[in-house]
């Protein structure tokens, strides 16, 4: 609500067919928990990994 004031519109409807396509999806979060996964994995391969 504090969005479609802020925006002038006179419903929430409006706000929402208009932006929420800029709200990330469960999709989107599962995507970049993945590569979290991946880059603190990598990163953690390279501390670890010995130097002959």
């Amino acid at each position: 609500m504090a969005v479609q004031k802020a925006l002038g519109h006179a419903s929430a409807t409006t706000t929402l067919n208009t932006y929420a396509h800029l709200w990330p999806t469960a999709e989107d979060r599962t995507r970049k928990a993945a590569a979290a996964l991946v880059r603190e994995s990598l990163a953690d391969c390279v501390r670890t990994e010995e130097v002959v």
